[in-house]
C-alpha cells in the first residue's frame, strides 16, 4: 500500500478553499439559527406577552448572570438593557416591553458590549429593537 503525502501548503489550501466554498454557498445566514439573535417571527410563535417572557422562553441564557464584576462586588452583574440603542436599565425593565412591539432582540457579550457602549457592561447587553 502506498502512502499519500500532501505537502503542508497544499493541505492548507484545500482546507481554506473548502471553508470559503462552505461560507459562500450558504448566502445570508438564517437569523433564527443564531443564538445571539431572537427574531419577531420566533417571538410571535411563542406565548410570550413581554420581552422578558420571550427571552425566558426562547433564550434563557441571556438572563443568566455572568459572574462578579469586581472582587468588591458581592452580586453578579446582569446584562444592561438597551431599547432602540438607548440605555433602558436592568433586566427587570424587559417586563415593561410588549412582545408584540419587538422586531429583534440581540445579546452582546461583555466584551462586545464594553466595546460598543463603554465600561460597566460586565454582564453583557440585551439590545431590543422595536417595530416602528
Amino acid at each position: 500500500m502506498r502512502e499519500l503525502r500532501i505537502p503542508g501548503i497544499a493541505l492548507f489550501l484545500c482546507v481554506y478553499l473548502a471553508a470559503c466554498a462552505a461560507a459562500s454557498s450558504g448566502g445570508m445566514k438564517d437569523p433564527s439559527k443564531n443564538r445571539g439573535v431572537l427574531t419577531a417571527a420566533e417571538i410571535s410563535m411563542s406565548s410570550a406577552s413581554t420581552a422578558h417572557d420571550a427571552i425566558a422562553q426562547l433564550r434563557p441564557e441571556y438572563l443568566r448572570s455572568r459572574g462578579m464584576a469586581t472582587l468588591s462586588a458581592r452580586d453578579p452583574q446582569g446584562p444592561v438593557v438597551y431599547v432602540d440603542n438607548a440605555q433602558h436599565g436592568a433586566i427587570e425593565t424587559l417586563r415593561s416591553i410588549s412582545a408584540h412591539s419587538v422586531a429583534l432582540i440581540e445579546y452582546l457579550s461583555a466584551g462586545d458590549a464594553t466595546t460598543r457602549f463603554g465600561t460597566d457592561h460586565t454582564g453583557g447587553a440585551i439590545l431590543v429593537f422595536t417595530k416602528r
